[in-house]
């Protein structure tokens, strides 16, 4: 393959991975307005629960809104999953994106954040 070929391969990689995200942040904003919006819908003050704080982990969170049936909470909180995987996944994707452009050495550091991240998010979760 030309290294113009080349190029222009890796140039529609990185606007599939922009796409990508661009439409993430779109699909978690939906999600976290329609949440917000039924929790609003379905409460007559939706900050009566915000005057005491608790702390709940975020499993203990879903099992409640699961029980109690909270769809509003639900959405909410998978439009928060996405919204915080979003960088996770780009970190990955630039890891990729190394790789085809033969930069082995930042492909290297790239998955090592990822791999950071990964194993971060696990070590910060209370079960």
């Amino acid at each position: 393959m030309s290294r113009e070929a080349h190029s222009i391969q890796l140039e529609k990689l990185e606007l599939r991975i922009s796409r990508f995200l661009r439409s993430g942040v779109y699909f978690a904003g939906l999600f976290l307005f329609v949440g917000w919006f039924w929790m609003w819908l379905g409460s007559e003050d939706i900050f009566a629960h915000l005057s005491d704080y608790h702390p709940q982990s975020f499993f203990e969170m879903i099992q409640w809104a699961l029980i109690m049936n909270d769809r509003g909470i639900l959405m909410t909180l998978a439009g928060l999953v996405i919204l915080v995987c979003l960088p996770v996944i780009r970190v990955f994707l630039t890891g990729i994106l190394f790789v085809k452009q033969k930069e082995y050495s930042l492909a290297f550091m790239a998955f090592g954040v990822f791999l950071t991240l990964i194993v971060s998010f696990f070590l910060g979760i209370e079960l």
